[in-house]
């Protein structure tokens, strides 16, 4: 404990025999816990630190110079924030630095790149923990949902899985890091990345970013991390020049694109089908770490469907390098497996079925786009979430509509809004001739399977892996693939 109080610098009541676990959350406090309350998005954390105590922190620490109380158990520190990472060092007992970070931001595809990473590194023969949406998994255990509900941790719950899951020699990580998480900086202490990628940036999450501008400069936080590999999609690369701290880098962006052949690294589809899919990796321009690969092809054959899961794994690889793969043959990957849920065609049923995570409008757009040629006709489940930006509604309609024959338009996490309220702001300017509304969304989905032929291919979109439907502040249990399941049993 000496250490401990050592870098606080404030000296624990005497009570205080144990401290095992640190938190920034009051609903996350349990028996010797300390509590650290920090500035939020719409409160200082100070404000929880009298509850934490009563909830059974043994110790409350803040860094709000206006909150005052006599509390013996809650002290101010002002320069608390710099403190939190040599804390957390020395009460897990982790060096979070030993790690090998591999980290994906993106408005649509980081689930599949940070899981694609996790396999790939796996595959070739080391320890990897995936953190993300999806929840937290160390190499091929169950996937555990328990430490954090956000897409990315903080620096609270990071330590927590570390503590858990990390060795003494550490382990590589492959992870998601939101517009939301790199906004709130909530992984801002860790000192080292091994790579960064920027998948894409379209519109997305207005409601939170309010612009355009505001959600862009937080995707470009991510290359505020220090790292040796920095990766940028071809169309994002434009915006560069409006962030000093990307210009001023040691390690300059690296441009992955499809269509130029010039850019820093250059891939090509040669061949792609829901069976099988080949493609080809050229190294223009070495990246730092890469070793002495200019000007190197490598080729690659997987299961990979459709093609902007490619540019999702072409990401995923050229993250942790080269080293393990060769240049004069084809390196086999048919052991990759989307997550759950993206683009995921439903095995041992006799119709075609697909389910996706799109829930916005380019995603949406993207991922029919790319598939409507394999099939005859494409009958579309989709919905809009309750309490989020009301703007995008119709432009996923539309998206929708432009690629599918019939659309059903159902429930998808109304919350608290009503579900005719939120058909009708999708409705604005879209010709709904060719939607069908049901609210229910088994209903929907049972209503779909009998609107489809052996050449076409049902595509319920919205939910992907999730398993729970949110209405009138009650939360239940739904799946997508359970009730598809249920039909077809």
């Amino acid at each position: 404990m000496n250490e401990l109080e050592k870098i606080l610098n404030i000296d624990f009541p005497k009570d205080i025999t144990k401290v095992s676990f640190a938190t920034n959350s009051s609903h996350k406090v349990k028996k010797n816990s300390i509590f650290f309350g920090l500035p939020g998005i719409n409160n200082h954390g100070s404000k929880f630190c009298k509850k934490a105590i009563e909830l059974g922190a043994s110790v409350a620490v803040h860094n709000d110079a206006k909150f005052k109380t006599e509390d013996k158990n809650i002290f101010y520190i002002e320069d608390l924030e710099e403190k939190i990472l040599f804390f957390l060092n020395a009460l897990y007992k982790v060096d979070v630095n030993s790690n090998n970070f591999f980290a994906f931001t993106g408005t649509n595809g980081k689930t599949s790149s940070a899981y694609l990473c996790h396999q790939l590194l796996i595959n070739q023969g080391y320890d990897s923990l995936y953190i993300g949406t999806l929840g937290v998994q160390f190499n091929q255990e169950k996937m555990n949902t328990t430490f954090s509900s956000k897409t990315t941790p903080d620096i609270f719950e990071l330590f927590n899985m570390l503590n858990n899951y990390s060795s003494e020699d550490g382990v590589n990580i492959c992870i998601e890091i939101s517009s939301h998480a790199l906004d709130q900086r909530r992984l801002q202490n860790i000192g080292w990345l091994n790579s960064t990628s920027i998948l894409n940036i379209t519109n997305d999450h207005m409601d939170y970013h309010k612009t355009f501008t505001a959600y862009m400069d937080a995707k470009f936080e991510i290359f505020r991390f220090k790292s040796s590999i920095k990766l940028i999609d071809d169309k994002s690369y434009k915006y560069k020049d409006s962030y000093e701290f990307v210009k001023n880098s040691n390690y300059k962006l690296s441009v992955i694109s499809k269509k130029n052949q010039f850019s820093d690294i250059f891939y090509q589809i040669k061949k792609i089908s829901t069976k099988q899919t080949i493609f080809e990796i050229f190294i223009k321009k070495s990246l730092f770490g890469y070793g002495n690969k200019d000007k190197k092809k490598y080729s690659f054959s997987c299961n990979i469907f459709p093609e902007f899961n490619i540019h999702n794994l072409v990401f995923a690889i050229c993250s942790i390098g080269f080293d393990k793969f060769f240049e004069n043959q084809i390196n086999d990957l048919a052991f990759l497996k989307l997550p759950k849920g993206r683009s995921e065609i439903i095995k041992n049923i006799p119709t075609n079925i697909i389910i996706d995570y799109a829930h916005n409008h380019e995603a949406i757009n993207h991922f029919l786009s790319s598939i409507k040629k394999y099939y005859e006709n494409l009958v579309v489940i989709m919905g809009c979430g309750g309490d989020r930006d009301t703007s995008k509604r119709s432009m996923m309609l539309a998206a929708a509509l432009e690629n599918s024959s019939k659309v059903i338009f159902t429930s998808d996490n109304s919350r608290s809004e009503d579900f005719e309220d939120i058909f009708k702001d999708a409705s604005k300017n879209n010709n709904t001739q060719n939607v069908v509304k049901i609210k229910d969304r088994k209903e929907a989905i049972i209503f779909a399977t009998k609107e489809i032929s052996n050449n076409d291919c049902l595509v319920i979109l919205g939910k992907g892996h999730e398993e729970t439907q949110e209405e009138n502040d009650e939360i239940k249990f739904f799946s997508d693939h359970e009730v598809v399941n249920e039909i077809y049993k």
